[in-house]
């Protein structure tokens, strides 16, 4: 998910940072059991938001952690996760990502990233079908279809390329659960979906704007420079999309689970706009400023 998704470590307890990193390697240990040993090739840390919100549905008898070793980390022992079904779902969850994103990286990149990308997707082609959760795939399918159209026809703005993006995380983070519990996890998916799919367009723009790639905020601003107040804007409307993800978040059931609930809203109150600090650089305007002289 584009590694938006992070805490500000330094201000996790030292056990909070454990279990963060154990979680990590308990989604990781999933991904080698059911989607293949190479499905984890682009395993990242953005998986751990989803696995720790769907551990706040499982019993607390399912969470434990050991110490292990492992092929990245083969010297010393680490905290590691025992695989529960939230690593497990999160680990079939993401196979299924990974595997349409690929597909659409294909038709979309130049050929060097194209040829790099085709080599990774026989491994998520497997891996996605070996995740068995069929619904969810056609779900992705359907609404990374859906992104891509809009940015064939060079659609402008970003709030409906978004929005689909928003409503396949929803689905991600809702799916098997039932009633108040769907409905709470569906707006924590498409809150955080929105907010990673406008930020990596910001985040993208200067690259863009030279190559001509697709992003809304380009055709939006007719590739100028942004200046300072398009920044701002534009950092408003992301952080607007935190506070609604922190209203979803307050409604999730954390009980007595202070470490998942501590890590969750560091991630969203500190994480992610921290994440988005790149558009309170003081550099925009300089075209405007030249064409004004």
């Amino acid at each position: 998910m584009f590694g938006y998704v992070k805490p500000v470590q330094a201000e996790l307890l030292v056990k909070e940072y454990e279990f963060y990193k154990a979680t990590y390697c308990g989604v990781c240990r999933s991904m080698k059991r059911i989607t293949g040993a190479l499905s984890n090739l682009l395993h990242s840390y953005d998986s751990v938001f989803l696995a720790l919100i769907r551990m706040l549905y499982i019993p607390d008898s399912e969470i434990s952690a050991g110490r292990g070793r492992c092929v990245a980390h083969p010297m010393k022992p680490k905290a590691m996760l025992n695989t529960n079904s939230a690593t497990d779902y999160t680990a079939r969850a993401f196979a299924i990502l990974t595997y349409h994103k690929l597909k659409d990286d294909i038709k979309d990149e130049r050929m060097l990233r194209r040829m790099a990308t085709g080599m990774l997707r026989p491994i998520y082609s497997s891996a996605g079908k070996r995740a068995d959760l069929s619904r969810l795939s056609e779900i992705a399918e359907e609404k990374l279809g859906a992104i891509t159209a809009l940015e064939e026809s060079k659609h402008i703005g970003v709030d409906e390329p978004a929005g689909l993006f928003g409503e396949l995380l929803g689905a991600v983070f809702s799916f098997g659960l039932e009633g108040a519990d769907a409905r709470i996890t569906y707006q924590c998916g498409y809150h955080l979906g929105k907010f990673i799919y406008a930020a990596d367009a910001a985040e993208d723009y200067e690259k863009d704007r030279v190559s001509g790639s697709y992003n809304p905020y380009v055709l939006m601003y007719d590739g100028r420079l942004l200046s300072d107040e398009n920044k701002s804007t534009i950092k408003c409307a992301l952080l607007l999309e935190c506070r609604e993800l922190e209203s979803a978040v307050n409604l999730l059931p954390f009980g007595k689970r202070a470490t998942i609930e501590n890590i969750i809203k560091n991630i969203i109150y500190l994480g992610l706009p921290k994440r988005i600090e790149f558009l309170d650089k003081k550099e925009g305007g300089t075209e405007e400023r030249q064409n004004n002289e």
